[in-house]
């Protein structure tokens, strides 16, 4: 069953034992951070902080984090046996999105218990913790979703945006052109008007899993097919975005297009694990906070790296997964057999014809997840497990000729996060950065290699590392006669 939202996940999570309270006082200021970073690196359980310090009579007072930080807790939230493998989490992510369902519009819900408005609003008012030691602020959104409308189409966007508090009634805002809401931004900039926008915080868990991706429907839609329901929307106070009903916080505003208005933003430890630069940014001024009574914070450490996978990582490799086969299966492109989306994204098919692995790259990067990911594509036949590195660097090692197997699209839109392109040439608000993608065709090069009758009619020298299975058998009887 799928849980209802936070709360019910958080149950649901603390029977199973794969949830611990943290009942001591614990800093806002790094502590807490460097206690979910043991966790992760550990493969711990989900967190749950109630007793952070200056938070014991706020309105906000707990924070939640790491609830979808393994394979078991992203089972549960999609409402699957904790014993799912990730390929058929990925199946389920795909069959879901092709069954998207439209929200339902409620006349109130759980998320309007408290209406904060005028000189009240404070956004301090909950435990924002500060993640990394150069972060540049207390970063409010690492996990939330804020939602926009364009102006003149009138479609809905839910994206996964980081946030920095500036103070009180504002924070910070990112608005890459290149992202669905940053088309939203532009077209409000031409018109001089400022962007209604809201932030939600906390709710159902697959809002933020489907606010990470770059959906091709209305994020709310691919919400509701995952859901296997329609999702819950209520009307925002100062504006006529929606929300879901059960979201713990909505931070509701308008973000200037007015550069003059711009604060300084940054450094922050992001998804790829590093630091991306600070730079002024549009500010988005807080109108309205609406939240649950006792609301749970919900927020995680950005930075995945070598033993260390976020819990925006794990979710990559099902929504993502997904996303990509699913686009790769739209372009009538045959024999797909499995995919790992990050941080290399690999194929593994059952090749049929010549140029099989350019096609599969062209078209995701000519897909919209392309933006962000898919920087480094490479793809393997069916002999190749795709999730055991050393498979995949012996794939590397024994088919690919470095002068006839890669193959480099130049200048292509980028991630202005993405730490090997020089601070300099990233242009959130004028443009993105140019980047070059790479795919690796680590199958069998057809035209050098053709059939021969003394390989079993294969292409490929068969390997000589596998014992024939009547002399592994005999073996085994006999080993305690060797005296091994």
């Amino acid at each position: 069953m799928i849980p209802a939202d936070l709360r019910e996940e958080i149950a649901t999570l603390e029977a199973m034992g794969e949830m611990k309270r943290i009942k001591a006082e614990v800093n806002w200021n790094l502590e807490l951070a460097g206690i979910t970073k043991g966790v992760l690196a550990k493969r711990g359980p989900a967190l749950l902080f109630e007793n952070i310090k200056d938070y014991h009579n706020t309105p906000g007072r707990k924070l939640f984090t790491n609830g979808m930080g393994n394979r078991v807790r992203l089972a549960t939230v999609l409402g699957l046996p904790k014993e799912t493998p990730f390929n058929e989490i990925v199946e389920t992510v795909r069959k879901r999105l092709k069954a998207p369902m439209k929200p339902k519009t409620v006349a109130t819900g759980p998320c309007k218990e408290n209406i904060v408005k005028g000189s009240k609003i404070n956004l301090f008012d909950f435990p924002v913790p500060k993640w990394h030691a150069l972060d540049g602020g207390r970063y409010i959104n690492t996990f939330g979703g804020f939602v926009s409308r364009d102006p003149e189409t009138r479609e809905v966007n839910v994206g996964m945006y980081r946030a920095m508090i500036v103070d009180q009634n504002r924070m910070t805002a990112i608005v890459n052109p290149v992202r669905q809401w940053g088309t939203h931004y532009s077209k409000y900039k031409d018109r001089n008007e400022a962007m209604p926008a809201a932030l939600v915080i906390g709710g159902n868990d697959l809002f933020p899993f489907v606010a990470s991706a770059p959906m091709a429907e209305c994020e709310y839609d691919a919400m509701g097919g995952l859901m296997e329901e329609p999702v819950k929307l209520v009307k925002c106070e100062t504006s006529d975005l929606e929300v879901p009903a059960s979201a713990e916080i909505v931070i509701e505003g308008s973000i200037s297009t007015d550069p003059k208005t711009y604060e300084m933003e940054g450094p922050f430890g992001e998804w790829s694990g590093y630091y991306c630069g600070a730079k002024k940014r549009p500010v988005m001024k807080v109108d309205c906070i609406t939240y649950r009574n006792d609301p749970i914070f919900r927020g995680q450490v950005e930075g995945s790296g070598p033993g260390i996978i976020s819990e925006s990582g794990y979710m990559y490799f099902a929504v993502l997964g997904a996303l990509m086969w699913n686009t790769l299966e739209d372009a009538g492109i045959p024999g797909i057999l499995d995919i790992v989306p990050t941080p290399v994204t690999i194929v593994k098919i059952h090749k049929t014809y010549h140029g099989q692995a350019k096609q599969i790259a062209l078209a995701l990067w000519g897909a919209r997840l392309s933006i962000g990911f898919t920087k480094i594509v490479m793809v393997v036949e069916e002999e190749v497990d795709i999730r055991n590195p050393r498979e995949f660097q012996m794939a590397l090692l024994q088919k690919v000729d470095p002068a006839k197997s890669l193959f480099v699209l130049s200048g292509y839109p980028g991630d202005v996060i993405d730490p090997s392109m020089p601070v300099e040439d990233k242009y959130e608000l004028e443009g993105t950065v140019q980047e070059n993608k790479l795919l690796i065709d680590a199958t069998t090069r057809w035209d050098e290699f053709p059939i021969r009758e003394e390989w079993d009619n294969k292409r490929f020298p068969p390997t000589c590392t596998k014992v024939l299975p009547e002399i592994e058998e005999l073996v085994k009887r006999r080993w305690k006669e060797y005296g091994l």
